[in-house]
């Protein structure tokens, strides 16, 4: 796995064995369509895995990022790929519950503009962390939720607008604003 474009073009990352990885036509597909907006936002990688979405909107242009995932092995990754890139100084790193997360970062009044979820598939976990993240606004007003599912995944928007929506193997990629 490497970075697809950016500053850190080519730049390798490590994986973890068992955690999906994010294919890299989907993440040129998903940072060419936000070229403009990537540059100097704060993004939230919710269920981060290995950070890659994180890390590639990075080497886009985002100024700040925080990494979140239950698994501490997976977040052992983040942070040696983080370290790897010199990116440690510009992300949070949180061993936590993606939902619990979401209302955390409420409490702190923080508004992200970009919210990345790649969770586990056949979960409902897409569903769940967008109603989550209705009741706990943590949405920048002119902020992205990028969700990464199983195609066969109902999900349910929960008063969000679906602007994206695209195939890419078993992989459904949508995008929602407020």
């Amino acid at each position: 796995m490497y970075v697809v474009a950016g500053r850190l073009k080519g730049k390798k990352l490590t994986t973890l064995k068992g955690l999906r990885v994010v294919e890299a036509r989907v993440k040129k597909v998903l940072f060419n369509l936000f070229r403009e907006e990537i540059k100097d936002s704060y993004f939230l990688d919710l269920f981060a895995g290995t950070g890659s979405l994180g890390i590639e909107a990075f080497s886009w242009g985002a100024r700040r990022g925080v990494f979140v995932d239950i698994n501490p092995q997976a977040l052992r990754v983040v942070k040696k790929n983080l370290a790897s890139l010199g990116l440690l100084g510009l992300a949070e790193v949180y061993c936590k519950d993606g939902i619990l997360a979401c209302k955390k970062f409420f409490q702190r009044k923080e508004d992200f503009d970009f919210i990345f979820l790649d969770p586990p598939y056949r979960k409902g976990l897409i569903t769940k962390t967008l109603k989550t993240l209705r009741l706990y606004d943590i949405v920048a007003p002119s902020g992205f939720i990028v969700c990464l599912g199983w195609h066969k995944e109902e999900i349910e928007e929960e008063g969000f607008s679906c602007i994206f929506n695209r195939r890419y193997g078993d992989r459904l990629v949508e995008i929602y604003k407020k």
